[in-house]
Formats: structure tokens, C-alpha cells, sequence
């Protein structure tokens, strides 16, 4: 009977060994099975961040490339505008050195004689009036036929206007004007140039 017992009892334990084993087994199974899930599912995560990461990496630097492009361009544009801005100013400038009261005399007495008998009127800037008063006075009194009226005009800085009296019609001679005509000639060689 001892031996019965001796052998039911290793009977037992010899089950329940092989049992646990099965349990740890299926349990270990289990959790490698589980583990996998959790490693791809990781894996999985880590490929979208990192897609997503280049994605806006990419997006980053095209958005940085672009915005460093619209800045030279407009860095281009704002310059040749300077550029072109500056030698306008000097070119106006020039022309202006050019209209002295001599100059603007010499216009004065030439446009008389060519409308013989016509009272002209003269449009002029407050800084020539003076000196201009002065030379056409002193020395063009028989070239003068008709009489000539000087105005001063606040919009003009340099150069004058000058036309037959009364009638809104003059020959815009200002250092504006002829900066702008003779800037239409000047102005796309310059372009052409800063380009």
C-alpha cells in the first residue's frame, strides 16, 4: 500500500509538474504572442513619427526656401526701385543745376519772339523770380514786344512755365517735367542695366 501511495503521490506530483509546465507554457506563449503585438505596435508608432518627421522636415525647409526666395526677390526689387529712385533725384537734380536764370531768360526771350505780339505769361519758382525779374528787365526790353507777366508757382522748384496769357495752355519747360520727359529715354536703359 505504501508503494500505492508512493506511486499515486508521484503520480501527482508527476501531473501536476507537467500541468504547470503546460500552464507556464501557454502563459509564456502568451506573453511572447502579447510582447510581439507591443514590439510592432511600437515599431509601427516609431516609422509614423518618423514619416511625419521628415514629412515636416521637408515641408520646413521647402517653407524656408521660399520665403528666402521672396526675399531676394524683393530684396532685387526694392533696390533697382532705390536705384532707380536715387538716379531719378540726381538726374532732376542735374536738370535743375542746368535751369539757371540765364537759361530760363534765354526760354523766355526765345518763345517771345516766336509769338510775336502775344502777352505771355511765365510761371516761375519763388527762388528765380528775382534775378529773372532782373536779367529780362535789364537787357531784353526790345526783344519783349508784348508784355510778359511773372508768376511765382509754389509746384515748381527749378526751370518755369510759359504760355500765351489766359488760355491754360503751357509749355511745362519745370525741372519735373523735363526730368520725366527725358527720364521716358533714360529710365529702360537703366532697367535694362540693373537687370
Amino acid at each position: 500500500m505504501e508503494t500505492k501511495l508512493e506511486h499515486l503521490i508521484e503520480k501527482i506530483k508527476s501531473d501536476g509538474i507537467e500541468e504547470a509546465r503546460k500552464s507556464s507554457q501557454e502563459i509564456l506563449t502568451q506573453a511572447r504572442t502579447e510582447a510581439d503585438k507591443i514590439l510592432k505596435a511600437a515599431r509601427d508608432e516609431a516609422e509614423r513619427i518618423k514619416a511625419d518627421a521628415i514629412q515636416e522636415a521637408q515641408r520646413i525647409r521647402e517653407n524656408g526656401e521660399a520665403a528666402l526666395k521672396q526675399a531676394a526677390r524683393d530684396t532685387i526689387l526694392v533696390t533697382k526701385e532705390k536705384l532707380t529712385s536715387l538716379l531719378d533725384a540726381i538726374f532732376k537734380q542735374e536738370i535743375g543745376k542746368a535751369m539757371s536764370p540765364e537759361t530760363l531768360k534765354e526760354l523766355i526771350v526765345k518763345t517771345a519772339v516766336a509769338f510775336e505780339g502775344r502777352e505771355l505769361e511765365a510761371l516761375i519758382g519763388a527762388a528765380d523770380v528775382s534775378a529773372l525779374k532782373n536779367l529780362i528787365l535789364a537787357k531784353n526790353r526790345d526783344h519783349l514786344k508784348a508784355p510778359l507777366t511773372i508768376k511765382v508757382d509754389k509746384g515748381i522748384s527749378k526751370g518755369l512755365r510759359i504760355g500765351i496769357k489766359d488760355s491754360d495752355v503751357y509749355y511745362d519747360l519745370s525741372d519735373e517735367s523735363v526730368a520725366a520727359f527725358l527720364g521716358e529715354f533714360l529710365n529702360p536703359a537703366i532697367r535694362t542695366l540693373l537687370k
